[in-house]
């Protein structure tokens, strides 16, 4: 009997295809019989999964479990449920051949009906709610690095004074060698060398004090270039796109040209033999929360973003979470001390910005640097 106007299988159809999570069902053959839009989707592909084969569609792309370790066919829970395995559901991380990866949760159910045998499948994305799982998890452990990072950068200052000053006084004493004299020195090199890592420390941690003014990015980004122009190799293409008529923001001018200037090197070192070099500002609406922790009367705010896109190597997937933090670094040993990326992180965030890395292996990184507008600053400045 019709429903609304609507016979049952068309009720069912409309239901299957718009109910938001992939559903499709595989014979005892292995063969997809039906599969809805979202299931499609999924694989990528369009109606000519029904009919194919699950495990030809399954093998276009990487199954892993959380701790990153590859799921055997044998061990998906459509397999499973065809052999009449006892299956709950499974959480899976899905990789497709364009890198993109998702999270997913995935049920089967056997059943046997109207002559047909096999498993009815359901599979939820769960990669937004991961992410932002992940991404709380993150920022609250770079909150409780920074706060450790400025509780030892004051300590460790201290005792650096300290020696600064007792070769000070050995030097105005006298009387020692030449030999004893270069030693001395020696000292002092290594003392404002690590004063030098003190500093970037500072950073990290919200230690360093910020000389607010107003400002305009596109200012700093032509600096910034006009700093490194000696580094833009012929092998390096430079395309520049800056967005005219943005909002000013307020902001330490020296050191967001630092984080810039370590943004383009990091991008120039990962295409040691040449790519393309982008740089852009534009205008962006966020969610405050997205970039910081502190909630905030104004949920949306003008953001003023910088990006700075290379192709080079890419950063791995499972690295990427890692950058931001101090003494972490994907270069070889010896290569850099892994505080450039720590210390633009703490830069920006003590801005009430954010910075964003998007990355694939052999694809190339954008990082994405977002001020807020000088209008709505001062309620995300700490």
């Amino acid at each position: 009997m019709p429903l609304f106007g609507l016979h049952p299988q068309g009720l069912l159809q409309t239901i299957f295809e718009d109910i938001g999570v992939a559903l499709f069902v595989v014979d005892r053959e292995e063969r997809v019989v039906f599969a809805n839009r979202t299931a499609l989707q999924l694989f990528d592909t369009t109606s000519a999964a029904e009919g194919a084969r699950f495990r030809d569609l399954r093998s276009k792309f990487r199954f892993e479990d959380s701790s990153g370790n590859e799921i055997p066919l044998a061990e998906s829970v459509v397999i499973r449920a065809l052999k009449s395995e006892p299956v709950e559901s499974q959480e899976v991380r899905l990789k497709k051949p364009n890198g993109e990866m998702r999270w997913l949760t995935a049920w089967a159910y056997r059943f046997s009906s109207m002559g047909l045998e096999g498993v009815v499948v359901l599979v939820t994305d769960e990669t937004t709610e991961v992410e932002a799982r992940k991404a709380a998890a993150q920022l609250q452990r770079m909150e409780t690095l920074g706060a450790l990072a400025a509780g030892i950068t004051h300590d460790f200052n201290n005792i650096l004074n300290t020696i600064t000053s007792n070769v000070a006084l050995a030097k105005q004493d006298g009387g020692y060698s030449h030999k004893v004299g270069n030693h001395l020195d020696q000292i002092s090199d290594a003392v404002n060398n690590a004063a030098g890592l003190i500093r970037r420390l500072m950073q990290f941690g919200r230690s360093q004090d910020l000389h607010l003014r107003s400002l305009g990015v596109n200012d700093v980004v032509r600096d910034v270039l006009r700093l490194t122009q000696s580094l833009l190799h012929k092998n390096i293409r430079l395309t520049l796109t800056l967005e005219e008529d943005l909002p000013t923001v307020y902001g330490d001018f020296s050191q967001l040209e630092q984080v810039l200037v370590n943004l383009i090197v990091n991008a120039l070192d990962a295409m040691p033999d040449g790519g393309d070099l982008t740089i852009a500002t534009h205008l962006a609406l966020r969610n405050q929360t997205d970039l910081v922790e502190k909630e905030s009367i104004l949920p949306r705010i003008q953001q003023v973003q910088i990006s700075i896109t290379d192709t080079g190597i890419g950063i791995p997937i499972e690295t990427q979470s890692a950058i931001f933090e101090p003494f972490f670094s994907t270069k070889p040993e010896g290569k850099g001390t892994g505080l450039g990326l720590s210390s633009a992180f703490g830069i920006i965030r003590q801005h009430g910005g954010g910075i964003e890395v998007s990355s694939s292996p052999g694809v190339g990184a954008t990082f994405i640097v977002s001020l807020p507008a000088q209008a709505q600053c001062i309620a995300t400045l700490h």
